[in-house]
């Protein structure tokens, strides 16, 4: 469904921040994105939503290079949700909500009604409180979640978020992953930029690490290279506790606390 291949991005002054990024994400699946500040997340979605033009390599899109898809066809086949969306201020939500269906105003239609669409996602978003509010009253999270509805009622297979949760608090950050995990039954993929790497490996099929060297990883599934590829990437130490056998990792504030670390792989905390 989308296909990074030799991905290259240069900044104007020549740098490399992307050097040669490869990934296939087949229908269905979720892939997680996660990496330091800096290291290039944003403009790696941007450059698979084909919002921003690579240096090196392409984007790859239903079989065709996305560059080759019209601004509407494209959005067809993918929608893009920003990490700080802009939302007209004094547009109710159910307006904006409804701009997804946009690329579907010509023909031909996407295959169910705007009503069902709006009433699916206003419930699975936990929408109905601020249904008829203006955007500028909203805060930071209802706008994100605002943002997020009116991606899926575009309908497309593809999505492609930047960091979904950010402003979202703990509740709604798990509503938002098991939603998102739910769609991709539907045969939706999704590429999602995330800080946080466990609710993004519980909810998702894949991880992939930008280690702020340019070149994206693959996490692996061995706990103990696990560990030395989180401390590589972000430069603090982590700690691990099995959920459900699974390794969940924390970074160690033992050392900034003064206290022996007390955790190994695998042992509860």
């Amino acid at each position: 469904m989308i296909r990074l291949e030799s991905l290259r991005f240069d900044y104007a002054g020549g740098s490399a921040l992307l050097k040669g990024c490869e990934l296939e994400l087949k229908a269905g699946e979720v892939a997680a994105l996660a990496g330091p500040n800096g290291s290039g997340k944003s403009t790696l979605l941007k450059l698979a939503a084909g919002l921003l033009d690579p240096s090196l390599g392409q984007v790859v899109l239903d079989g065709r290079s996305i560059a080759d898809w019209s601004r509407l066809d494209r959005a067809k086949r993918l929608a893009y949700v920003p990490q700080n969306p802009r939302l007209p201020e004094d547009w109710p939500v159910r307006e904006i909500v409804a701009m997804g269906d946009y690329p579907h105003r010509e023909s031909p239609p996407a295959p169910r009604s705007l009503h069902d669409r709006l009433d699916e996602v206003r419930t699975l978003l936990h929408l109905e409180a601020i249904w008829m509010r203006k955007a500028g009253t909203l805060s930071g999270g209802e706008a994100q979640r605002v943002a997020i509805a009116r991606a899926l009622v575009q309908e497309s297979p593809n999505i492609v978020l930047d960091e979904p949760a950010s402003h979202l608090d703990l509740a709604h950050q798990m509503a938002l992953y098991r939603t998102l995990s739910r769609l991709t039954g539907s045969s939706r993929s999704m590429l999602i930029a995330t800080h946080d790497i466990n609710l993004s490996r519980l909810f998702g099929h894949r991880l992939l690490i930008l280690n702020g060297e340019g070149i994206l990883k693959t996490f692996p599934k061995d706990p103990a290279r696990q560990g030395a590829m989180l401390e590589a990437a972000f430069g603090v130490p982590f700690v691990s506790r099995d959920l459900s056998g699974v390794a969940c990792w924390f970074p160690d504030i033992a050392p900034f606390l003064n206290i022996p670390a007390q955790t190994s792989v695998g042992e509860d905390t």
